[in-house]
């Protein structure tokens, strides 16, 4: 090593019990949960700006300028790609175009705390995926903890009008694709994750090229353009690239904990950009999904007793 074993090198030396790397990951993870809860107010600024962007319109752009950042830093990872076959680069893209789709879609029918809520239903998905495409089955503790995220979900459906059923039932699509493209990512843990988020990206702007031209509109004005821009960059790809340096240098688990912040800040930046409160029923449903996914999390980043025995608990995220 470079280094004399004797002299911690700047990236070792520990700051309330986690080294400078390490913190340096939890600063990126919470600027990545910062900057991904910008979209709801982002979405409904842009939904409510004069005639009205419409969802398919803005997912595409969105997906359509993140791939122009993303596509040329994963050219010379394209190797990675290689005994990755179809099915799941493929099922990724999908996956990936119905998580955003539906999220947006979700965005302009009901308010922004039901779509950011209701997408972190993810890990029920993924508990319900995992058995039948990875082979993978969740532990006791993990299904208790998706028990109480799912008790929050049907407050939350139970309690609102029958007037949100649509737009909820969008953003409950939306979670489906979020847990479905986790189950994906997994089976693509060989390839570059640049080049996974490229992949999505431009992929999901062809997906929704066609959707937008035939029930939506590509007409943009310049400032619905500069906003679309500015949101493609700052709160889509942006976060993206924080993220991915985040599970760099901190746990897998500690990351997505940290981004659970943005189920927490995005209704209240909606609420300061355009005055829209969350739903009563959110507020008694969402805490519980919180509360739920968070101990899912927990559960599910600990290692069974057998490999705990064997020294299998200190998987770093970057080993992954």
């Amino acid at each position: 090593m470079p280094n004399d074993p004797q002299t911690p090198s700047p990236a070792d030396t520990s700051i309330g019990g986690l080294s400078r790397r390490a913190w340096m990951g939890v600063l990126a993870a919470l600027v990545a949960a910062a900057l991904w809860s910008l979209n709801g107010p982002l979405i409904k600024l842009l939904n409510q700006a004069g005639d009205g962007v419409d969802g398919l319109a803005i997912a595409f752009y969105r997906s359509l300028f993140g791939g122009l950042i993303f596509v040329p830093l994963a050219v010379r990872r394209l190797a990675t790609l290689r005994g990755a076959g179809w099915g799941w680069p493929l099922g990724s893209v999908a996956c990936f175009t119905l998580m955003t789709a539906a999220f947006v879609i979700a965005n302009t029918m009901t308010a922004a705390a039901n779509a950011i809520v209701l997408q972190y239903t993810a890990p029920i998905w993924v508990v319900a995926l995992s058995p039948l495409l990875l082979r993978e089955r969740p532990r006791w503790p993990e299904a208790a903890a998706l028990g109480l995220a799912m008790a929050g979900v049907a407050a939350i459906l139970l309690l609102q009008p029958r007037s949100d059923l649509a737009g909820l039932t969008v953003a409950l699509a939306s979670g489906c694709g979020y847990g479905a493209l986790t189950v994906a990512l997994r089976g693509l843990r060989q390839v570059s994750p640049v080049v996974v988020v490229a992949m999505n990206f431009a992929g999901s702007a062809l997906l929704l090229a066609a959707p937008t031209a035939i029930w939506g509109s590509f007409e943009l004005t310049l400032g619905e353009a500069g906003l679309i821009v500015t949101m493609s960059i700052v709160q889509f790809a942006l976060p993206y690239l924080l993220f991915s340096l985040a599970l760099q240098r901190i746990e897998a688990h500690r990351a997505s904990l940290i981004t659970l912040l943005e189920m927490v800040l995005n209704p209240i930046w909606t609420l300061l950009a355009v005055g829209e409160r969350p739903p009563v029923a959110t507020l008694a449903g969402g805490p519980l999904v919180l509360l739920g996914v968070g101990a899912w999390m927990l559960a599910a980043s600990r290692p069974p007793k057998d490999e705990a025995a064997r020294g299998g608990g200190d998987v770093r995220a970057d080993n992954a």
